[in-house]
């Protein structure tokens, strides 16, 4: 083969490999993810983190609540939260159902409940006197991403800015459309009972 065939030959696979790896990229940062975080419960004005049992997400919302609440909220496809009643949520809370799982918050990446969220719930009841919930750092990829927020299940929602609840923070209680100083800025998060 002579040099210019090479020449051709490389250039062709050059762009085809371009093509390919742009797909991805597209794909890997326009699809929507949509996740839930899977926490244990601690006792009331522990020290100790929350352990993060599971994180799984998916390319919809209405996915990842179907599967964080085991399948107890089954939305449509184009669901979002506008769909989501506190009824329907805390209607979970003290279910019969042994791995019921419960809603405590849903973090998103845009103001106004928008972009791609983090569903935070537990094998347990909520929010109680004894019971509260606590995460040192956000799970990957939602450092310094939260935007909007809402809790449920006689939980308020302390949203840090630092690490181990350090700094300035703000208290969706039970809603902040916006963070205010704190947009884009969570980096550890409380869940603590609230009647």
């Amino acid at each position: 083969m002579n040099r210019e065939k090479w020449l051709l030959l490389f250039i062709g696979c050059s762009a085809l490999v371009l093509l390919l790896t742009a797909a991805n990229f597209e794909d890997a940062y326009i699809k929507p993810e949509h996740c839930y975080s899977l926490l244990a419960p601690i006792s009331y004005n522990s020290n100790m983190p929350s352990e993060i049992i599971e994180i799984a997400c998916f390319e919809t919302f209405a996915q990842a609540m179907y599967e964080a609440t085991n399948k107890q909220i089954d939305l449509d496809p184009s669901s979002g939260l506008d769909d989501i009643t506190d009824e329907m949520i805390n209607s979970l809370e003290y279910t019969d159902l042994p791995d019921a799982q419960v809603v405590i918050g849903i973090d998103w990446d845009y103001t106004n409940y928008g972009g791609n969220s983090n569903i935070w719930v537990t094998p347990d009841i909520g929010c109680s006197p004894s019971l509260q919930y606590q995460v040192p750092s956000m799970p990957v990829g939602w450092n310094d991403r939260v935007s909007s927020s809402k809790a449920y299940s006689n939980c308020s929602f302390y949203h840090y800015r630092d690490t181990n609840y350090g700094g300035p923070y703000v208290v969706c209680d039970p809603n902040c459309s916006t963070m205010g100083s704190l947009d884009n800025a969570t980096s550890s998060e409380k869940w603590l009972y609230s009647p």
